[in-house]
Formats: structure tokens, C-alpha cells, sequence
């Protein structure tokens, strides 16, 4: 059935997607809307649509309190982390497409499985490790321990994306004396670069917003923004407008990232789909 230049699945089509994005956006709406009210009009009913915002609370969040060094903490624990992950998870997924690894099934079975246990089983054992090594409360420490969960899942990703590249490129740059790091350097990291780009943003953004290693892991000098969100609960009140803008900061560095790397996310997704 024909509606004007569209039929009607397209129309369900485009009315399903509009429907989804605006349930996906509508809580960072009001975790803005609650930032920029006062505390009565933030929970009066029916709730006030036109309103003159107040961004007292960012420049509060931001200038008192430890919010700021624990957004520093964050982007330094990603940094770190994902160039950990990637130095690693690069030659071991180069390794399992390059040469024959016996019993290769059951290893990526194993990075499957190791990337879903819960994060909370490393917790206990890791604490009592980082407590005799110097290693708790301390931005290194959370970036060493992240690799737990950041490792599997990139070797996961990388290595398909590597498998992708034609293997007579590999075999002609080794015909000319190439060893395998080269190989690797110059004929397969350039042609895979989108889909290790999408799975350093992936690995990115699970650390930025990691919560439960974190709180086990650190307690004032390595504390994360994740955290530092959650300390605005108090034990007699809830800081609600603090939390709210607190949390809109917390989430902009992703929107905003994602945003600006989404056609490398897109490209690495869909690399190799189509030959």
C-alpha cells in the first residue's frame, strides 16, 4: 500500500526507529531537566515543560567537591586501559588468524566465556593481590585489572576484523622479507584500522562506564566519575539536582566521542560484509 512516495513498511519503519530514539533519549532529557530546576519544581505535578534553566548546579558539581579529579581519574584509566588492550589484544588476535593454533575453537569459546563471567568474581581475589602490591586505589591498578574483561572481548573482535584481509597481502609482504611484526605494522593494521578504531571505542566507553571494580578497587585517590556520581546519594537525603547534572557530564564525553567516531564504529562493524 502506497502513502505518498513511501509504502507503509517504510512508514512503520521510520515510526518504530522514531519511537525507539525517543525512549532512548528521553532519560538524559530529564536527568537535564532535573539539573536545570530548582529542587520544588524538579518534583512538582504535573511537571512544568517551559521553564528558565539554572545551571548553578554544573558549575557547583564542577568547582567543589572531588567531581573534577574523578573525571580526570576516568580519562586517564581509559587512556591507559585501552592502549594496554590494544597493544595486547592485537598480536594474540594476529597470532590466532595468522598461524594454526591448535585447539583454536576452544580458545575463542574461552575469551567468549571470560568476557561474560560477572566482574564481581575478580574482586575479592584482586583485592587482597592489589592490597600486597601497591596496586589499590591507584589509576594503573584499575587500568591493569580492566584488561580482565577488555582483552577477551577485543581479541574477539580484532581478530575477525585481521581475517578479513586478504592472507596474499601477508603472504607477499613476507615474500619480500617482511617479517610477521611488519606484516602486521604495515599491511594489516592499516587495512583492519576502522575495525580496531570501532573496538577501542567499544572498549572506551564499557571502562568509562564500569561501576562495580571501581567501587571495589578504589576509594578516594583512583575514584571514578561513575562513582563520584553516586556519592551525591547521601545517607539522610539525595542530592537529586547535584546527581542529575553530575550524571549529564558523566554521559557527554560518550555522546560526544561516539559522535565524532561513529563513522569509524560503522566502518569497523560492517568491515569485511561486503567483498
Amino acid at each position: 500500500m502506497k502513502l505518498g512516495r513511501w509504502d507503509l513498511g517504510t512508514w512503520a519503519a521510520y515510526g518504530i526507529a522514531l519511537v525507539a530514539t525517543l525512549i532512548s533519549l528521553f532519560p538524559l532529557y530529564w536527568l537535564f531537566v532535573i539539573s536545570t530546576k530548582t529542587p520544588r519544581e524538579a518534583f512538582e505535578t504535573p511537571p512544568k515543560l517551559l521553564y528558565i534553566p539554572d545551571f548553578s548546579k554544573y558549575i557547583e558539581v564542577w568547582t567543589t567537591g572531588d567531581f573534577a579529579a574523578s573525571y580526570l581519574n576516568s580519562i586517564q584509566v581509559v587512556a591507559l586501559g585501552v592502549l594496554l588492550t590494544l597493544v595486547v589484544a592485537t598480536p594474540a588476535a594476529y597470532a590466532i588468524i595468522r598461524f594454526k593454533v591448535r585447539g583454536v575453537r576452544y580458545l575463542r569459546f574461552w575469551l567468549l566465556v571470560a568476557y561474560t563471567t560477572p566482574e564481581f568474581l575478580f574482586v575479592i581475589p584482586m583485592y587482597v593481590a592489589y592490597m600486597q602490591l601497591g596496586l589499590y586505589d591507584t589509576v594503573a591498578g584499575l587500568a591493569i585489572i580492566y584488561q580482565v574483561f577488555a582483552i577477551p572481548f577485543a581479541v574477539w573482535l580484532i581478530q575477525s576484523f585481521l581475517g578479513e584481509v586478504p592472507r596474499e597481502l601477508g603472504d607477499s609482504a613476507r615474500v619480500d622479507g617482511a617479517g610477521e611484526l611488519q606484516t602486521l605494522l604495515k599491511v594489516y593494521l592499516p587495512l583492519a584500522a576502522p575495525g580496531i578504531a570501532a573496538t577501542a571505542i567499544l572498549v572506551g566507553i564499557n571502562m568509562w562506564n564500569e561501576v562495580t571494580i571501581a567501587l571495589s578497587l578504589t576509594f578516594d585517590n583512583a575514584r571514578t566519575v561513575q562513582i563520584a556520581v553516586a556519592g551525591y546519594r547521601g545517607y539522610a537525603a539525595m542530592r537529586w539536582q547535584e546527581m542529575a547534572a553530575a550524571a549529564v557530564m558523566a554521559v557527554l564525553p560518550m555522546i560526544v566521542f561516539a559522535g565524532i567516531a561513529q563513522r569509524y564504529i560503522v566502518k569497523g562493524l560492517t568491515f569485511g560484509a561486503v567483498k
